[in-house]
């Protein structure tokens, strides 16, 4: 189901002046930013030129704002969530935090992003051991977890969306499992918010993090992370500074005692400017709405993967449509070795249409103001592709 009138849609799409000269349709990859976000870094950018940090009173309130903003749009308290600089930044702080004992285990996906195995396999050396759930044919087989899962298995960490297949988690199902067993449920949201709704307290999400890049539509550099009110304190900060303690600004004193909030989890100053571009950011999607947004999506993705059946294209998707999410992937059949593929990446690329390649599937990932119009196009340019791969190779 289409959610959006033609005319909402070219409304929205003035917000973003790459559609001007790129087919772009890799925000799973790094989304361009709307000229809210640049409007909102510059404002206050140019405040900083003016007026120096006299105005940071101002700035630290906006932040606060920002941060209890995020909070209610993924259903969390502000004291749940900290700023971090990325994903990475997120694992690696629960990853480190955590109290882990010789024996510990995790289970994870065997098709995760890197950002999403380094940080546990750091543990190893502790004597933690991981667990992979097998992908198969773009489905992770969560089956499996019952016989995976022992009294031993601390934390489940999965993506809520695949980067690769573009797989969605049913999440509920895997809170539940962790529930019923005691078990820690850590969610890697890139690849989901801005996408698609969450909700950490209806989800049973106890640690979340994402960062603004990719479908949030915002600047690279800062993210969220959410740790459960309850389980803050079980989280040592692994970065120390001023601004993790209980009274960070009684600069005269010291007071070693960790923040209760979430604040324990920033070392030190706020990085204002891109927090400030991440709350434009996600003022535009909480005002298009994230119901629409996740139907806009199902709804560009299925007409895509249509038109691609149309060509015979090798779909590499899960055939389950209960699992789609925003992101395409697809192969050239008789092609092993990719050839053609990265040929057809780069075809694609010289008609100013960004896609991009990975684990050896092209991978197409539009967002709600990208048209059918602009699909068309990306499949008229296959189809001559496939007419004539010699011309490109």
């Amino acid at each position: 189901m289409n959610p959006f009138s033609q005319q909402e849609v070219q409304k929205y799409r003035q917000l973003f002046p790459v559609t001007q000269h790129w087919v772009y349709l890799n925000h799973a990859g790094v989304a361009p930013i709307s000229t809210r976000v640049s409007q909102t870094i510059f404002e206050v950018v140019q405040q900083g030129v003016d007026f120096g940090y006299t105005r940071g009173d101002e700035w630290m309130a906006r932040v606060e704002k920002i941060r209890a903003q995020s909070a209610k749009w993924i259903g969390a308290q502000a004291d749940e969530i900290a700023f971090v600089k990325n994903t990475s930044h997120g694992l690696s702080l629960i990853a480190q935090g955590l109290e882990w004992k010789s024996g510990d285990e995790i289970i994870l996906s065997d098709a995760e992003f890197p950002s999403n195995i380094y940080p546990w396999m750091a543990l190893e050396k502790r004597g933690v051991k991981l667990i992979k759930i097998p992908e198969r044919e773009g489905e992770l087989q969560l089956e499996q977890l019952e016989q995976l899962a022992t009294p031993k298995t601390k934390l489940i960490a999965l993506s809520s969306v695949q980067y690769a297949s573009g797989y969605r988690l049913p999440i509920q199902t895997v809170s539940s499992f962790c529930r019923k067993r005691g078990i820690y449920f850590l969610l890697d949201a890139i690849q989901s918010l801005g996408a698609f709704p969450i909700d950490v307290e209806k989800d049973q999400i106890d640690f979340l993090t994402a960062d603004a890049h990719k479908w949030m539509l915002g600047p690279e550099g800062v993210g969220v992370l959410y740790v459960r009110k309850k389980l803050i304190e079980k989280i040592d900060p692994v970065l120390i500074g001023w601004h993790t303690v209980v009274e960070p600004f009684n600069f005269d004193q010291y007071h070693f005692t960790f923040s209760p909030t979430s604040a324990r989890f920033e070392e030190g100053s706020a990085g204002t400017f891109l927090i400030y571009g991440m709350g434009g950011a996600i003022d535009l999607l909480m005002e298009v709405g994230m119901e629409r947004i996740g139907q806009r999506l199902l709804y560009l993705t299925d007409y895509f993967l249509q038109g691609l059946k149309q060509l015979g294209i090798e779909i590499t998707n899960s055939p389950n449509p209960t699992f789609r999410s925003g992101i395409v992937t697809f192969r050239i059949p008789g092609d092993p070795s990719g050839t053609k593929l990265q040929a057809l990446e780069r075809h694609l690329f010289s008609k100013k249409i960004c896609v991009t390649i990975r684990r050896n599937s092209l991978r197409v990932s539009p967002h709600f103001y990208n048209t059918e119009e602009e699909l068309d196009i990306v499949l008229r340019e296959i189809k001559k592709f496939l007419k004539h791969p010699a011309d490109n190779l």
